[in-house]
């Protein structure tokens, strides 16, 4: 019986078996796919994904090189329509001011204090490539692509799962003690258990086309951005940058859901956008809606959601995949913890109450974001093109709009508040604000960035296959360590003398997951150590 299958092969699924890999369980991904998704849906990893991946040997230097090359920073540039007037230009650190670490771009970008790493353009198309091949040199983890599942059931001590070759129609029966859906915002398997799905639902309308365009960046002369957004009325949508230099997409807008946008003609949607004719090849069209969408449960029984199976963003802020991302990680540890005998059987039912309140945050933020760029493109006045009062006044609501695109918050912020494997204590929880970090060590929060004296960062502090206690100069627990390992759980103690970390620690001890969030933290060796130990680890209170 394997362990745990993983149904889909995206981000999330080839996240999560990498992860469980790492950490030493053993695991089979079903993907009926052979290659990567044709269409990027997903275009942006933000700075706690990447550092996810700086976790896993050094992953991250190898999506860096392959994102998008960007010598400049990263812009989102907002027009009447592309080749027309440029209204504003929103500026914050590209790939390689954050990879250089420039003093001018230090001082110029607060976000660089916050993470090694900032917003990262990489499609999936890219991006997918990468995680397979990480995912091939895990030895643990089995690839089988090709393969759909047609069904599958729930039986003592386990899942069994029927699958079929794409090609060949070859049938097979797998049997794991765990199954994670990672199968998509249509996931047959949430469909199967029943699980509905809460939250605004289905939203705007909206057609992509992917297309192929060296011409595209001398048609319109504003050099290379991440973001387009054209705000001519009959041309509302957005050009993504796939690769920076020859592919691209228009997500096109349309608030009509009677009209068929099948009728449209690219050529005339593209060059209508961009505000003249220029040579391309269309290479995909997808129709699609905004979602703000969050399922009511992430588990039954042996079964766990992740991904778009758990919930549905709206794509402004890029925030979808990396909280996928995110509960591929979560996930992992906690069946890790659960197959090497040392997780209680609360540590899985925390999955849910952990991460469930942040796909409600960041689907509720992204939805926020897309409702202001609606709101900005209905005002837009129809003389747009001709009139520079219009664009004037267009201008100052750009300016007000465009602040939810600083979103280190979003992505860095959030913390596990109210966790049943994590040990309040008592202090007031910091801002959530999507617009900064506010570095802290409040339990449930992630452990904060800091660059030390030997220029590695205090997130390498973390021990990802262990519980990390950090101690100050001065600090010690040995009731806690005690406790704690003699409860089978592994745990590694780090003494902390670095000016840096000793600060952003704000206490004399700081005892960190796995994933790097902070389970307990305190200035002195707590008397109720061995109940801090039965939380941390999902067991039943004496």
């Amino acid at each position: 019986m394997t362990p745990v299958l993983i149904v889909g092969g995206g981000p999330v699924g080839l996240c999560l078996g990498i992860a469980l890999a790492r950490a030493g369980v053993r695991a089979v991904l079903v993907e009926e796919r052979e290659g990567p998704a044709p269409h990027p849906k997903a275009t942006l990893l933000g700075a706690r994904s990447m550092e996810h991946f700086r976790a896993w040997d050094r992953l991250d230097l190898k999506v860096a090189d392959a994102a998008m090359r960007q010598e400049e920073d990263y812009f989102i540039l907002f027009c009447d329509r592309l080749a027309g007037h440029e209204l504003h230009r929103f500026r914050s650190p590209g790939l390689e001011a954050v990879r250089r670490r420039a003093p001018e771009a230090v001082a110029r970008f607060r976000e660089l204090a916050w993470s090694p790493w900032g917003k990262t353009q990489i499609g999936q198309q890219a991006l997918e490539p990468v995680l397979l091949a990480e995912a091939r040199r895990q030895p643990l983890l089995e690839l089988r692509h090709g393969w759909k599942q047609i069904d599958f059931a729930q039986v003592e001590g386990g899942v069994v799962s029927h699958i079929e070759h794409a090609g060949t129609g070859q049938r097979e029966s797998l049997a794991a003690r765990w199954m994670v859906a990672c199968d998509g915002g249509a996931s047959a398997v949430r469909r199967r258990l029943g699980i509905r799905m809460g939250g605004r639902g289905r939203m705007r309308s909206n057609v992509s086309y992917l297309f192929r365009s060296p011409d595209f960046l001398g048609a319109h002369g504003k050099g290379l951005a991440n973001l387009y957004f054209c705000l001519a009325p009959d041309a509302f949508g957005v050009f993504t940058a796939i690769d920076g230099h020859s592919t691209w997409n228009y997500q096109h807008y349309w608030a009509d859901p009677a009209r068929d946008a099948a009728q449209d003609d690219p050529a005339t949607v593209l060059h209508r956008a961009m505000g003249k004719a220029f040579a391309f090849d269309l290479l995909a069209t997808t129709h699609w809606h905004h979602h703000q969408s969050v399922a009511h449960r992430w588990r039954d029984g042996r079964v766990f959601l992740a991904g778009d199976a758990a919930h549905l963003f709206v794509p402004t802020g890029g925030v979808g995949m990396n909280t996928g991302i995110g509960d591929a990680v979560d996930l992992a540890w906690k069946l890790a913890a659960v197959e090497q005998g040392w997780g209680g059987a609360a540590l899985l039912d925390s999955y849910e109450a952990e991460r469930k309140p942040v796909a409600w945050r960041n689907s509720v933020i992204s939805a926020n974001n897309s409702d202001r760029i609606d709101m900005v493109m209905g005002e837009v006045a129809p003389d747009i093109d001709v009139s520079a009062a219009s664009r004037d006044a267009l201008r100052k609501r750009i300016l007000w709009m465009a602040k939810q695109f600083n979103s280190a918050g979003t992505h860095l912020g959030y913390r596990y508040a109210d966790s049943p494997v994590v040990v309040p204590d008592g202090t007031a929880e910091p801002p959530d604000d999507q617009g900064q970090v506010v570095p802290s060590t409040w339990p449930g929060s992630r452990f904060p960035h800091g660059w030390l004296a030997d220029g590695s960062s205090t997130l390498d502090l973390v021990d990802r296959s262990a519980f990390t206690l950090l101690a100050a100069p001065g600090a010690a627990a040995p009731g806690l360590l005690a406790a704690i390992r003699a409860q089978g759980v592994p745990l590694v103690l780090r003494d902390v003398a670095d000016p840096v970390a000793v600060e952003l620690m704000q206490r004399p001890l700081v005892l960190l997951r796995p994933d790097g969030h902070v389970a307990w933290r305190g200035a002195d060796d707590p008397a109720e150590a061995e109940a801090i130990a039965t939380r941390i680890r999902g067991g039943e209170p004496a």
